[in-house]
């Protein structure tokens, strides 16, 4: 794609992507939340309109205290990619993986980050008025290489079974992250390695099935709410487009507002089928 399109349009293929597949990988919560449970059409309508509200209040959150929201969001994504990207193959129900999941989330932005640190900084800058020097990238890289390195010495027998197979994707992640800028370096990460491999996960747990078919039934179930979520997106840049121009500072706020409150519904998810 980067060989045969203009960078305009290039970037605008990165952004479809993540406003498909990346968005649509967290339009079944409800869903989720409903597993198992009375499936009434109140009972659905009241939990949307809760979740709908968090996601709101977030939104306000973020735009009136946007150092402590954009902090929040780096730590609660950080888990969440981390535990995505090691239930990849085996789904362990070990306790003592958490913090590892956390440090490693960690570790993948903080490479990201690195590789990109002056446009980092300027997003940053952008969300919060306050600018992290280059070099902080750095220090930050090898400290959190040494403790993955430690966490994965001490829980070796849980992890050996995957090691190297998540060797391989580490080395494709870093070639796509030196190879590309900010945005289609996290959309390639967001929406291969994270999103499409939950897309999987919760269509098997909500349809007991792992086929074509259930990934497609996933989609086809999270149309409405997809489709309210990019709504929501056009009504957040309508409102905020005459105070500021339109970056992607503004495109991870949007993505922060609707990350927090599915963390925790594929934290529970995960943690009902560790029992099982």
């Amino acid at each position: 794609m980067s060989n045969n399109l203009s960078g305009e349009y290039f970037y605008f293929s990165c952004y479809a992507l993540i406003l498909t597949f990346g968005i649509i990988h967290g339009a079944n919560d409800i869903l989720l939340l409903m597993k198992g449970k009375t499936n009434d059409k109140k009972t659905v309508i009241n939990k949307t309109l809760k979740y709908f509200s968090i996601v709101v209040l977030i939104c306000l959150v973020f735009f009136n205290l946007p150092v402590i929201s954009l902090l929040f969001f780096l730590l609660f994504s950080a888990y969440h990619f981390g535990e995505q990207q090691w239930t990849i193959f085996e789904n362990n129900n070990s306790s003592s993986l958490t913090i590892f999941y956390f440090f490693f989330g960690s570790l993948i932005f903080t490479i990201l980050f690195t590789i990109n640190s002056s446009e980092v900084s300027d997003v940053i800058f952008d969300i919060t008025n306050f600018y992290i020097p280059q070099d902080a990238y750095g220090s930050s890289l090898i400290i959190l290489s040494l403790v993955n390195i430690i966490f994965m010495f001490l829980n070796y027998r849980i992890l050996k079974a995957q090691l190297f197979h998540q060797f391989i994707l580490f080395v494709v992640m870093l070639i796509v992250f030196s190879i590309f800028e900010l945005l289609p370096a996290f959309a390639v990460y967001f929406v291969f390695y994270h999103s499409i491999p939950s897309i999987i996960e919760q269509a098997e747990y909500l349809f007991e099935d792992s086929s074509a078919k259930s990934f497609k039934k996933f989609i086809i179930k999270g149309f409405a709410y997809w489709l309210i979520a990019i709504l929501f997106l056009v009504f957040l840049y309508m409102i905020v487009k005459d105070q500021i121009d339109f970056s992607l500072g503004i495109f991870f706020s949007f993505l922060a507002a609707i990350t927090f409150p599915h963390v925790l519904v594929i934290y529970k998810m995960k943690e009902i089928t560790r029992k099982k």
